[in-house]
């Protein structure tokens, strides 16, 4: 029970991180393709993976920090 909260906190972050991708790519789509399209498509890639590990990192930190309180 006590690891419960971390791994919801990393599925979490997971989870923002694929809604990231769907929100990014649907505004992304509503340009017309052009060579700055696939900057654009990275882009929301790189952020997609900086919500999804930001939050990774964060949740496994803040575990470490309370698992020390106790």
């Amino acid at each position: 029970m006590r690891h419960a909260p971390v791994i919801a906190g990393l599925l979490l972050s997971w989870l923002l991180g694929a809604v990231v991708v769907r929100l990014g790519l649907d505004w992304a789509d509503t340009f017309p393709y052009s060579e700055a399209s696939e900057r654009r498509y990275l882009g929301v890639a790189v952020a997609a993976l900086l919500v999804a590990i930001g939050g990774s990192v964060t949740t496994v930190l803040v575990a470490r920090r309370r698992q020390r309180r106790d």
